[in-house]
């Protein structure tokens, strides 16, 4: 038998055949490896949002039980001009390793990049109270208390994330007067993650949230209440 006739080329219907069983192979691949990706940014997400409750932790015992103050809209490092009202976001009092400015903590990784600050600071009951500081005795219902999590107003986000009248990105986005994170089973909510979104919880626990369910989940410290039903004292 001649050399060229053992080492046969393979023909065009063969190659053929063998690129569309790869093409097959990767069709199956891709969906577990993109689920695979998102079950990973939820973890982080999660991991991010613990280190953020460790931070408020070591403020509250470092502060009198006093959590840091909400106010208005701020810029990562501005110099209260503009956008940026006086003083620092609650993000920039946390500590120079959870500066908004260098740390990614802030990032959920399944939001857009542009928008770096995705958490939020529990602030419904001092704003009806007529206060800026939420007091962590206050907290009775911790396991159930919504004291940050995963923002997604759109009205906390300037466009095309959001719909706030800001170029910027705020750096002390708090639920005092638009609900923070906002479920998909609700009106105008997303779930950011695949299966709901993470909550950091009054007893400084982290939990993935499918949808709002009230007693799960309550915006007074002191008793069940749904956010936009939340009372002062």
């Amino acid at each position: 038998m001649k050399r060229e006739e053992c080492q046969r080329a393979f023909s065009l219907v063969e190659l053929l055949v063998v690129i569309g069983i790869i093409a097959v192979l990767i069709g199956f691949l891709l969906p577990a490896l993109q689920r695979a990706r998102m079950a990973a940014y939820t973890t982080q997400c999660a991991a991010q949002l613990r280190s953020v409750g460790q931070a408020l932790a070591v403020y509250v015992n470092n502060n009198r039980g006093l959590f840091p103050g909400w106010s208005g809209w701020h810029v990562a490092g501005a110099d209260g001009t503009g956008e940026d009202a006086p003083g620092p976001g609650w993000t920039e009092v946390l500590g120079a390793e959870l500066s908004p400015l260098r740390s990614h903590v802030w990032n959920c990784p399944t939001f857009p990049e542009q928008f770096r600050i995705n958490y939020f600071l529990a602030a419904r009951y001092t704003f009806l109270c007529g206060r800026f500081n939420l007091k962590y005795g206050e907290i009775r219902l911790g396991p159930q208390f919504v004291l940050s999590g995963d923002c997604t107003q759109q009205l906390l986000y300037p466009p095309n994330f959001g719909t706030a009248p800001y170029t910027t990105d705020d750096c002390d986005k708090d639920d005092a007067t638009q609900e923070g994170v906002v479920f998909a089973n609700q009106p105008g909510g997303i779930n950011m993650h695949k299966g709901g979104n993470n909550v950091l919880f009054g007893d400084w626990h982290v939990e993935l949230v499918p949808r709002f369910e009230l007693g799960r989940l309550t915006y007074n410290p002191k008793r069940i209440e749904a956010w936009k039903d939340v009372t002062a004292n």
